[in-house]
C-alpha cells in the first residue's frame, strides 16, 4: 500500500473507535497482531488483545473521542498523533491496580507508531502521557 492508503487506513481505524465500531476495526487488523501500550508495560496480541486494549480505554472513559494532529506515514508505516478526551466514569486498569471512577474530564497527548502489511496492521506502538492521566484524575 502506498503511504497515503496507510494514512487513510489509520484514519479510518479512528474515526470507527469514534463510532463505538470496535469489531470493525478488527477487519482492518491482523490476526498475529502486537500492540505495545508502552506507558503502562502492557502487550497485547491477536484479535481478542487488540480489543482488550481498546475495550480497556472505553471502559473507563465511555465518551472518549480522538483527535488526529499529526500524522506521517510511508509504505510500511504510520505514526499518528492524537488528541484523547473524555470522562472517567468506569474503572480504569492500571499496573497498579483499578482505579474507580472519578467523574473527571481528562485530555491527552497520544503517538501510536503502526506497522501494515498487505492492508492490515501488524504492529502498534502505543506511546501516551499517563501521567497528565492520573494528575487530572487526582491521583498524582
Amino acid at each position: 500500500m502506498s503511504a497515503s492508503d496507510n494514512a487513510a487506513l489509520a484514519r479510518r481505524i479512528y474515526e470507527l473507535f469514534n463510532l463505538g465500531k470496535y469489531e470493525a476495526v478488527i477487519e482492518y487488523v491482523a490476526d498475529d497482531v502486537e500492540l505495545v501500550l508502552h506507558p503502562f508495560g502492557q502487550t497485547f496480541h491477536g484479535h481478542d488483545g487488540f480489543l482488550q486494549f481498546m475495550s480497556g480505554f472505553t471502559t473507563a472513559f465511555p465518551d472518549l473521542a480522538i483527535t488526529v494532529t499529526n500524522q506521517v506515514a510511508d509504505d510500511t508505516q504510520v505514526a499518528s498523533e492524537f488528541t484523547a478526551v473524555g470522562t472517567h466514569t468506569g474503572p480504569l486498569q492500571t499496573p497498579a491496580g483499578e482505579v474507580a471512577a472519578t467523574g473527571r474530564s481528562v485530555e491527552f497527548t497520544v503517538c501510536e507508531v503502526w506497522t501494515i502489511r498487505d492492508g492490515s496492521v501488524t504492529s502498534l506502538r502505543n506511546y501516551q502521557d499517563a501521567a497528565s492521566v492520573m494528575r487530572q484524575l487526582g491521583l498524582a
